[in-house]
């Protein structure tokens, strides 16, 4: 049988608020044209969780061209109202978008099965409350996903939070319990999606294909990156990961790495 082939756009950061119209527009032209099998979107679609901003960001998923699997980052929580952080933290979220925060998404077509999991949280005994968690439940849930799949569908998961880190990151932390999650998701999953550092990169951690995008379109700019989204293909054992930046008034190709997997395992081509 001939190996499926598969186009995931990944946008994260999106923090409508600070949102650049004229770089979401390009975006929203570029991803008619680009053709998608799936949008990943990877959390932080608000700047500050206001009305306003989930009704903007609501508007934009709903001109994407491709089925979209949307996930929150920590901007999509109440920030410091904190009634609202603790007493109904994702009332608006409910309200605007159409996946539940307290559950897995799935997105499944012929070649590729998607789960989206919130890796944000309200608080954590961690200082830094945006850093973000993941847990056991939702790590059954990503397994029960993809259980009974075909095993050479394209397993990926998307959070918010980086399951790897470039060295201009460190700082940043990974999401809470990676290393659990890993070992759970090692020859389970092919592709961990995210975003959250507004840094675009990608490699191998434990076998698996990390992606991380920058802002998509916001003025968030951090570390000297443009905008930028990124654009994987993948057919049968072999998979590329484009790093799309924003240059003048468009978006380029700033850098590409091929993966190859060999019995389940993923590595650098």
């Amino acid at each position: 049988m001939k190996p499926s082939n598969v186009r995931i756009a990944q946008i994260a950061d999106l923090h409508f608020g600070r949102d650049v119209p004229a770089v979401a527009e390009t975006l929203l032209t570029e991803l008619r044209e680009v053709a998608p099998t799936m949008i990943a979107v990877c959390g932080d679609l608000t700047q500050t969780a206001a009305k306003a901003e989930f009704e903007a960001a609501r508007e934009f998923l709903d001109k994407l061209p491709a089925p979209a699997l949307v996930v929150p980052g920590n901007h999509d929580l109440p920030g410091w109202r904190f009634w609202s952080r603790f007493a109904r933290p994702w009332r608006r979220w409910s309200t605007h978008m159409t996946s539940d925060p307290r559950g897995a998404v799935v997105h499944a077509e012929d070649g590729l099965v998607a789960v989206g999991v919130n890796s944000a949280r309200s608080w954590t005994l961690h200082h830094d409350w945006s850093r973000g968690r993941i847990n056991m439940r939702q790590l059954t849930a990503i397994g029960a996903a993809f259980d009974g799949t075909p095993r050479d569908d394209l397993r990926v998961v998307i959070a918010h939070h980086p399951f790897l880190l470039n060295e201009a990151g460190l700082s940043r932390g990974l999401v809470g319990r990676s290393g659990l999650a890993l070992r759970h998701l090692r020859r389970r999953a092919d592709l961990l999606l995210g975003g959250h550092l507004h840094m675009a990169y990608s490699g191998i951690v434990d076998g698996l294909v990390v992606s991380q995008c920058g802002t998509a379109l916001s003025d968030r700019l951090k570390g000297g990156e443009p905008n930028s989204y990124s654009l994987i293909d993948a057919t049968g054992d072999r998979m590329t990961v484009a790093t799309r930046r924003w240059a003048d008034d468009r978006f380029e190709t700033h850098d590409s790495v091929d993966y190859v997997r060999t019995d389940h395992e993923w590595r650098t081509a």
